[in-house]
Parts: structure tokens; C-alpha cells; sequence
């Protein structure tokens, strides 16, 4: 039967900095046959339902790792094997309990076979940190995040770039030369300015970058809110007294971050008063109205669903006039 986690209310409580995730383990056998486990988490507020193994439809002319349909709630849903994304050798002899975790976000959404699903923890995301250089090669640029799972013990739990999965599925809606002239066409009038965009995800800031850049923008990246933080109060600091918006006009920030969230970067940044003109925008994954309430909580200036140009640059718009 299948399984839906509690939904909220408290996973995006505004200014917290903590979510909740779905714990999964996953198996890979080594080539001298030592079995490493690995635990990964998924944002519960990204989690339909967890279904077990239910037959799969093949499709050709896939890449390995996302060669299956399922059907779910009469809905035809794209399924990617875990494993052979992360380039596992499989371990048979585990004692794996196969499911399904049928994801919903960027509008889209993707069935991930995993080997494992263990529980629901809570995490403070200042507990989560960048991995490292190492083990992000390890990964293939796979994880945004690494903490320990518990105080007591020595297991890592590995945040995935589930944007990566996506983007590697091509789902994410790229920019060509006639959208950005329908755009442009709609805006009616031209952007520019310099924007800062905070993400987590290396896929998601090139996907915006290059988005950005195509309209004659100016962009600065930064990976969390707390190095975005950072780069604020230096900047006003060369400043003086003159205005932040003399360097920046807007921010884009995500909500999910490692080391500080987009709510409490924008709670933070609004209670300072040489910050709060500045505009900023929040930009996720998430597509349900609970991460848009506490966005606005928190005094954010917009709110859009990533994946969702023509959306990003009418809000973009509202601040940035040539």
C-alpha cells in the first residue's frame, strides 16, 4: 500500500532553517566486493507518495538509468533507477526492500527506484554542510549537502541534487533564441541591472545564469544564504552610505540551502535596514502555495516556481526597468 508522509505544516515554519527528510539507503558493491551503504536524504515537502516495486514499462533509447514508466493513480510517470544515476554496481546479496518515491516538483513528475527508505528525520539545514571537494567528485556533482546523521553516530547523510536529476532528464525548460524574443516582445520594455542569485545547486545557477544573461543582465552567484549574507554586508561596508542597489538591484534566492534557507536569508536580511529595499525573489522547486505563504512571511518581494521562465521575468519586471 502506499505511503504519503505528513505534508507540512512546520517544514518551511518561516525562518527556522530546518526541513524534513525522508531518509534512504542505498547500496553499491565495490570492485574488491566490500558493500558501502550510503544515506540520502529527499525533502519531504518534494515526496507524492512511496509505492513498493510495481512492474515497470521499458523504454528504449533511454540512457540506463531512466529506462522505465510506471503508471500511477492512472498518471504516466518517468522512473529513474537510483543507482544507476549515481553509477552503483548493484549488491544483490543486500537485503534491499526496492520502492518507489514519486517526486513532485518543477512541475514535473519523476519516479526514483531507491533500495531503502528508512524514516523522517528533522534537520536544522545550519547542520548541513558543502561537501567537499572529494566526495562531490565522488558523486559526480550529485549532492549539495553532507551532515552526520545523528550526534552518536559516524553515518553521513548526503542531501541529492534531485535539480540534477531533472535537468539530466530534460525536463528543465531551456531558454532558446525565439523565447527570449517572445519575452522580450511581452515585457515590452528591456531589463537590466546587476542580480544576485543564491542556489545550492550548480545545475539550477547555470540554468539561471544563462537565463538571466540572455535578457542582458548582469548576474553574481553565491551558493546559500549565509555566504549570500556575507557578500551583502561587504558590499555595503565599501559602500558606506551609499545605497546596496548602487551594486545590486534584486536577489533570486532559493529556499532550500545548506548552512541557511532561503526564509531565514530573507527574514535576516529584511530585519537589517540597509537591506530592506532591496528586492528579492524567492525561486523553487516547490510548487505548493505552503512555501509561497511563508515566503511572504518573511517579507519577500515575489515568489515564482523554477522552470517557469516567462513567470521569472514578469516578476523581474516589477524592479528592473533600462
Amino acid at each position: 500500500m502506499a505511503t504519503k508522509p505528513e505534508r507540512l505544516p512546520e517544514i518551511l515554519k518561516a525562518g527556522s532553517n530546518e526541513l524534513e527528510l525522508i531518509i534512504i539507503k542505498m547500496f553499491n558493491r565495490l570492485p574488491d566486493g566490500v558493500i558501502e551503504t550510503y544515506s540520502y536524504g529527499v525533502n519531504v515537502a518534494k515526496v507524492r507518495e512511496i509505492i513498493p516495486m510495481p512492474p515497470l514499462t521499458k523504454v528504449p533509447d533511454m540512457p540506463n538509468y531512466a529506462e522505465a514508466l510506471v503508471e500511477v493513480r492512472g498518471q504516466v510517470v518517468p522512473v529513474i533507477n537510483l543507482a544507476k544515476w549515481l553509477k552503483f554496481e548493484q549488491a544483490p546479496e543486500m537485503q534491499a526492500k526496492p520502492k518507489i518515491i514519486i517526486l513532485e516538483m518543477l512541475g514535473a513528475c519523476v519516479g526514483m527506484i531507491v533500495h531503502d527508505v528508512e524514516r523522517i528525520r528533522r534537520i536544522k539545514w545550519d547542520q548541513i554542510k558543502a561537501p567537499p571537494a572529494l566526495m562531490q567528485a565522488r558523486h559526480g556533482g550529485r549532492i549539495t549537502g553532507v551532515t552526520k546523521l545523528d550526534d552518536t553516530e559516524d553515518t553521513l547523510l548526503l542531501i541529492l541534487d534531485l535539480e540534477n536529476v531533472i535537468a539530466e532528464m530534460g525536463a528543465f525548460t531551456s531558454l532558446n533564441e525565439q523565447s527570449i524574443a517572445n519575452i522580450d516582445k511581452a515585457l515590452k520594455e528591456k531589463l537590466s541591472g546587476t542580480v544576485l542569485i543564491i542556489d545550492d545547486s550548480a545545475v539550477a545557477r547555470r540554468i539561471l545564469k544563462e537565463a538571466l544573461e540572455k535578457v542582458g543582465l548582469v548576474v553574481i552567484e553565491s551558493v546559500n544564504g549565509k555566504e549570500a549574507l556575507a557578500m551583502l554586508n561587504d558590499f555595503t561596508g565599501k559602500l558606506g552610505d551609499r545605497p546596496i542597489t548602487e551594486i545590486i538591484q534584486i536577489v533570486i534566492s532559493d529556499l532550500e540551502m545548506p548552512e541557511m534557507d532561503g526564509l531565514t536569508f530573507v527574514k535576516k536580511l529584511k530585519e537589517l535596514p540597509e537591506f530592506k529595499s532591496l528586492p528579492v525573489i524567492i525561486n523553487t522547486s516547490l510548487s505548493g502555495p505552503e512555501g509561497r505563504d511563508k515566503a511572504k512571511q518573511v517579507g519577500a518581494d515575489g515568489y515564482i516556481v523554477k522552470n517557469e521562465p516567462a513567470h521569472l521575468f514578469e516578476e523581474l519586471a516589477k524592479f528592473l526597468k533600462s
